[in-house]
């Protein structure tokens, strides 16, 4: 058996171990990713409820209830936003369509 030869099987084996494991990885990347991005819809959608409070209060001078109401709205659509993602994760993915997402490489 040469050099050439053994490197050759040994290069194939690697090849094969790596694409066995690679889903492992690829799923919790993909996992975390999803998770940050319904953190970051949720903590968006209540900061510009703030943000929109805040200038009703100022515009209309009814302090604090524009904040408390525009907060409670935000709370509701950061709520939803993440819920409606949550449900998307959890759909069985079609066999014949080709769904791409965060982190698919294929």
């Amino acid at each position: 058996m040469s050099q050439d030869d053994l490197n050759k099987r040994i290069a194939k084996a690697q090849a094969e171990i790596d694409a066995r494991e690679r889903p492992k990885y690829m799923g919790t990347g993909k996992g975390m990713g999803l998770g940050f991005r319904m953190a970051s819809d949720f903590a968006a959608a209540v900061i510009v409820g703030v943000i929109l409070g805040l200038g009703i209060d100022a515009l209309f001078k009814v302090s604090p209830w524009g904040v408390i109401g525009c907060l409670l709205l935000g709370f509701v659509a950061g709520v939803r936003n993440v819920v409606a993602t949550a449900m998307k994760a959890n759909q069985p993915l079609d066999t014949g369509a080709v769904n791409k997402g965060e982190g698919d490489s294929a």
